[in-house]
């Protein structure tokens, strides 16, 4: 065969190969989004006193507080129940595991509310006639009693506790910080007079509208956190 032939044939080859566009590899994966959920807010008090009427104990109230908290959007996606059993997600670990117990000491735990800025759950625990309430903070999957419910500041920065009454309770206004490691005690304010009881929500993300009973009267302070009345825990 003609050299000259077989060069132009090789040529030509190599040519058509070049124009030939390479082919494309197929994108690498996308990393899966995180789910984000709103927030769902705990019951107010005419809800909860809607929800609770006639039941027969803490625990039953817990239950129909649940029903309706468990239904709202995004709920699934971090907490399910199966029987006895409530189940809470945390990124990266084994869910938590919670049983009811079948005895009037209970334990017996609810799902109660969520905070979305804090990415943290709150828990109805009823053991007897007393209700307590459990704080899980998913990106640390830290696990926190705190004695009353916990209210959010818009950030999520901080929360506050309210335990005040006659008999069985701290008797102090709380303000707790969401850290590294979860929800850590960051103050205290103790009243000089006795509060019967008192209900604290945030006015701005660090001001709080504290409404108290004192004395049988009932009225409300503003309370800042650089206030000197605070006993400050952690720096």
């Amino acid at each position: 065969m003609n050299r000259q032939y077989v060069l132009f044939a090789f040529f030509l080859s190599a040519w058509a190969a070049a124009q030939t566009p390479p082919v494309a590899e197929p994108p690498p994966p996308r990393p899966a989004e995180a789910v984000v959920v709103p927030s769902i807010n705990p019951p107010t008090t005419d809800q909860f006193t809607r929800l609770c009427a006639n039941t027969a104990d803490p625990a039953d109230c817990g239950k129909r507080i649940e029903a309706q908290q468990i239904k709202q959007p995004g709920a699934s996606n971090i907490v399910r129940r199966d029987g006895k059993l409530l189940a809470v997600t945390v990124p990266g670990e084994p869910p938590f595991i919670f049983e009811d117990v079948d005895s009037e000491a209970g334990p017996n735990i609810s799902f109660y509310s969520y905070s979305a800025p804090a990415d943290a759950l709150v828990l109805y625990r009823a053991r007897a006639d007393k209700i307590e309430f459990v704080l899980i903070h998913r990106p640390t999957a830290s696990v926190t009693e705190i004695p009353n419910e916990p209210r959010f500041n818009p950030d999520g920065r901080f929360f506050v506790t309210a335990d005040f009454c006659k008999e069985g309770c701290e008797n102090r206004l709380s303000v707790w910080r969401m850290e590294r490691r979860g929800a850590a005690r960051e103050r205290v304010f103790v009243p000089r007079l006795p509060w019967s009881d008192a209900d604290a929500t945030w006015g701005s993300p660090r001001r709080l509208v504290v409404d108290i009973t004192e004395n049988g009267r009932s009225s409300s302070i503003n309370l800042d956190l650089n206030d000197p009345r605070w006993s400050v825990l952690l720096p």
